[in-house]
C-alpha cells in the first residue's frame, strides 16, 4: 500500500448504502466475536475503523441499525433491501466501522492487525497476527490500535 490514499467509494453488496472513504483507515482488525458472526453471516468480520469527517457523501438512509447487545457499544447497520453490513457507527457515531468485503479495492487498505474474540472462531487461522481472546483482552487491544491510529493521525498534523 502507498502513503497516498486514493479515496474509495464503499456500499453495501447491492449498491444500495454508499459513502466515499477519503482516509487511510486508523485502524484494521478481524472479530471474531459471535455478535460479529451474526451481523455479517461469516465466521468473522475483517473491518476498518475510520473517523466519521474521513467519509463523504453518506447515503445510508436505506440502512437499518441495531444494537445486538448492551451496552450498545457499537450500532450495526444492515441494508433494508440485500440484508448485508453496511456500516458500523460507535462512540456516538464519530467511529466508523467499514466492512473490508464493502469496499471496491480492500488490496488498498493497511493489512489487519489483529484478531480479536479468537476463541470464538470457527476455524483457526495461521497468518502470524496476535490472537486476542475473551472481552477484556480483546476490548483492551482494540482501544489500544485505535488509540495508537488516532494518535498517529495527530502526529501527522
Amino acid at each position: 500500500m502507498s502513503s497516498e490514499f486514493t479515496p474509495q467509494d464503499g456500499s453495501c453488496s447491492c449498491y444500495s448504502n454508499t459513502y466515499t472513504i477519503n482516509h487511510t483507515p486508523i485502524a484494521r482488525f478481524v472479530c471474531h466475536c459471535t455478535i460479529c458472526q451474526d451481523y455479517t453471516g461469516k465466521a468473522y468480520n475483517d473491518v476498518t475503523v475510520l473517523l466519521k469527517s474521513d467519509l463523504s457523501e453518506l447515503n445510508i438512509d436505506k440502512t437499518r441499525f441495531r444494537r445486538w447487545k448492551m451496552p450498545p457499544n457499537i450500532s450495526r447497520g444492515l441494508c433494508k433491501y440485500c440484508h448485508k453490513p453496511s456500516i458500523e457507527m460507535a462512540v456516538g457515531g464519530n467511529l466508523v466501522l467499514v466492512p473490508t468485503d464493502n469496499y471496491p479495492n480492500p488490496d488498498a487498505l493497511p493489512k489487519p492487525s489483529m484478531h480479536l474474540f479468537y476463541n470464538r472462531r470457527v476455524n483457526d487461522i495461521d497468518d502470524g497476527l496476535p490472537k486476542y481472546e475473551g472481552f477484556v483482552q480483546s476490548q483492551t487491544m482494540a482501544g489500544k490500535v485505535i488509540a495508537q491510529g488516532l494518535y498517529k493521525r495527530v502526529a501527522k498534523r
